[in-house]
């Protein structure tokens, strides 16, 4: 009986560290998209995000950090010029 209690425990305890596995893989995955698309925000120059709302530099960096919410300030940047 001791050890099929100890066994069933043993069986909690991984599974428990399998999900918190999963949960940290699965967030290391959003904050990857994430940044990737920040790359591709940054490559097309849609800096800040008065301008350019959610697919902006600005608004990612916020979004994986969001103590920087209201210390990012990015200058408007026109392409034209």
């Amino acid at each position: 009986m001791a050890t099929d209690v100890s066994t069933l425990q043993a069986n909690h305890e991984l599974a428990d560290a399998l999900a918190n596995i999963q949960r940290a893989m699965d967030q290391v995955q959003q904050q990857h998209a994430l940044l990737i698309q920040a790359f591709v925000n940054a490559s097309r120059g849609q800096w800040d995000a008065a301008r350019y709302g959610t697919q902006s530099v600005e608004a990612i960096l916020v979004a994986l950090n969001p103590s920087l919410q209201g210390k990012v300030h990015t200058a408007p940047f026109d392409q034209d010029q």
